[in-house]
């Protein structure tokens, strides 16, 4: 840093008084020069000593000034105040020679450049005033010249003004160097709460910005989670509308719609074999994945790689570093990937395939994922089911299948809607003709006026696996309703729907009640079981049951019929 002399002498330090470090140092300059004049002025020796010891004192006092110590030129004064009474001894006219200015002077000076505490004021007066009142008793025996016959009255009247004015300036001085440090310590305590506001103004633009940039962060992650949720949403509603086409076409579509929707490079769907030796790749999306199908990729169940775990245990797998993940396998078809997570495609809690997708980002899969990705899993379980692709079950599997009800004649059970009188239950036990027709064709009739009601009526066949389960029949209010394309074909799809969801709720009833069962035969063999006595037990077995069943009587006989009547011979 270059060195500038001007704002070494003269710049004010931080927190000291504005100017005050300028006003001390030209004093002091201005006093060297005059210092350094009365040495080349006056002839004599002393008067010369005293003058460049003030000048040297002075120009101490400047090096100390400019290191922030302001007590110095105190000490200065008293020089200069010394040098003065020499001159007026040695050539002037002594306690006549205008001493007390002099000493005025030098005092109010020490006093306006005094930083420090008043202390040294005090023995600076008293040395000046020392001095005045010993020359005037020097002057008064005659031991220095006394031109003017100084006596004693005009002594102590000049020393008492002298100390009188001294006293007023040191109290003028003292309240007013108060005031100063009471108004420098409230600006220091203004800069101080200014700083501390300004850090605070920081600190709450820093808390600010980070809030806003935590909620940023929230708002993009609740966008992204809504936007896969609305992708999956989206895949499943397509699954749906193209639930009873071509089972490879179906897989290949889902394919291509997960990788488009979540962005993932690569997606395999695979099925297992009948002999559940192995998980065949059915459908991908990207090129290393149609080199795969083309030369019929497969994977041993339980073997090597995160698709064979998932195919043996059921449960889902990621490998967020597949350089570092043991269970992942290193597929020459698939160089790029950094991430894997794989699904199990499961229906009534067996594994019958599994959904794999690749990203080339590691860490790239969340626990949102899984949920998202699970969901069309589950679809897509439904789908294989539903087409009954015998690839996607085994021999055990096909025997627990249960078809889908028909439609057959007998008591019918449904449920009727009219704007006047709402939702009510319906049992009959004949089918209308126009219901037989429907029941017969398997078609969708649209009649522009029912020859029974005289109303159009709009009649839709609830199928699954093209069994007919149902049918859902529209009378329209108005006798001149004609039913158009786009109302037809609404209902159809809601029929479509409507299938599945039975479907769903009666497979859920069969699990529901298999569960019931088996934890009914679990608590009466747990009690059964308890048991060691022979009475007790066929005891226990016949009362629970009897209460499980709920029937009027239980008996239990042991042993066969000859062997009792050759007992009763005996």
């Amino acid at each position: 840093m270059k060195f500038n002399l001007k704002d070494h002498l003269f710049k004010d330090r931080a927190g000291e008084e504005p100017g005050k470090k300028a006003e001390i140092t030209t004093t002091l300059l201005i006093g060297i020069a005059v210092a350094i004049f009365w040495a080349f002025l006056y002839q004599n020796v002393q008067i010369k000593i005293s003058a460049i010891i003030t000048a040297i004192i002075a120009g101490y006092s400047i090096v100390q000034v400019t290191q922030g110590k302001r007590g110095y030129p105190v000490v200065t004064s008293l020089a200069f105040f010394v040098t003065i009474v020499n001159i007026s001894i040695l050539e002037g006219k002594g306690l006549h020679d205008l001493i007390w200015a002099a000493a005025l002077g030098v005092f109010m000076l020490a006093n306006i450049y005094n930083i420090g505490s008043t202390r040294s004021i005090f023995i600076i007066g008293f040395v000046m005033l020392g001095i005045f009142i010993g020359m005037g008793v020097l002057e008064i025996n005659n031991i220095l010249p006394n031109p003017y016959e100084t006596d004693v009255k005009y002594l102590f009247i000049n020393a008492s003004i002298l100390f009188g004015i001294m006293g007023a300036m040191l109290t003028v001085f003292h309240n007013h160097r108060r005031l100063l440090v009471t108004s420098i310590e409230k600006e220091n305590t203004q800069r101080s709460l200014s700083e501390q506001i300004e850090m605070a103004n920081h600190a709450l633009e820093e808390q600010v910005k980070s809030r806003t940039e935590e909620l940023r962060n929230v708002n993009e992650s609740l966008m992204a989670k809504n936007a896969a949720l609305l992708a999956a949403s989206e895949i499943s509603k397509e699954l749906i509308e193209y639930i009873h086409g071509n089972t490879d076409e179906i897989l290949t579509r889902t394919a291509k719609l997960i990788s488009q929707k979540f962005g993932y490079y690569h997606v395999g769907i695979f099925t297992i074999d009948s002999d559940r030796g192995f998980a065949v790749l059915r459908a991908a999306n990207s090129k290393g994945g149609q080199e795969m199908l083309a030369k019929r990729h497969q994977l041993k169940v339980g073997g090597a790689g995160v698709v064979g775990y998932v195919s043996q245990s059921g449960r889902y797998r990621i490998a967020l570093d597949t350089g570092v993940d043991a269970v992942y396998f290193n597929n020459p078809y698939l160089r790029e990937t950094r991430s894997e997570l794989s699904l199990p495609i499961k229906y009534s809690n067996n594994t019958i395939g599994v959904l794999d997708v690749q990203s080339t980002q590691p860490a790239a899969f969340t626990d949102d994922d899984v949920t998202n990705l699970t969901t069309i899993a589950n679809q897509l379980a439904l789908i294989l089911y539903t087409q009954g692709d015998t690839s996607a079950s085994n021999p055990a599997q096909r025997g627990e299948r249960r078809s889908a009800r028909s439609f057959i004649a007998g008591t019918q059970t449904g449920y009727s809607f009219r704007p006047d009188s709402g939702i009510t239950a319906i049992n009959t036990s004949s089918i209308t003709p126009i219901l037989n027709k429907v029941i017969s064709s398997g078609e969708t009739m649209s009649i522009p006026v029912s020859t029974s009601d005289g109303v159009p009526v709009l009649a839709v066949p609830v199928k699954f696996r093209e069994q007919i389960i149902g049918v859902i029949q529209i009378e329209a209010a108005e006798t001149n309703r004609n039913w158009t394309e786009d109302e037809i074909g609404l209902v159809q799809s809601i029929s479509d729907r409507a299938a599945l969801a039975l479907e769903n709720a009666r497979l859920f009833e069969d699990a529901t009640r298999r569960a019931e069962q088996e934890e009914t035969i679990s608590a009466i063999t747990t009690k059964i079981g308890s048991s060691t006595d022979f009475e007790r037990i066929m005891q226990t077995t016949i009362q629970e049951l009897g209460l499980a069943l709920g029937a009027s009587r239980t008996f239990i006989q042991i042993g066969t019929s000859s062997a009792t009547d050759e007992e009763e011979n005996q």
